[in-house]
């Protein structure tokens, strides 16, 4: 298990646009390991799941392929799939 804390590392990223919409902090997202991206995210998307972006892995902030979903998928959080 791992938990990020996350700082805007300026004032149009992402997570300054959440603290804007949530000053109290909170929780941005939660991150789930894969051992297939790919597979993963064909099979959530398959089942309705929107693919944030292109729909294509890039590099996340740990070095490995990541993608995101759409928070209104998931109850409004955001989900991250790392590849393992």
């Amino acid at each position: 298990t791992k938990i990020e804390l996350l700082h805007p590392l300026g004032d149009g990223s992402p997570i300054a646009k959440f603290l804007e919409r949530n000053p109290g902090g909170g929780m941005h997202h939660v991150c789930y390991e894969v051992g297939d991206i790919l597979a993963a995210r064909d099979r959530l998307a398959a089942g309705g799941a929107r693919v944030l972006g292109d729909g294509e892995p890039r590099t996340g902030a740990h070095g490995k392929p990541v993608l995101f979903l759409h928070p209104k998928d998931f109850a409004g959080t955001l989900v991250e799939l790392e590849q393992a």
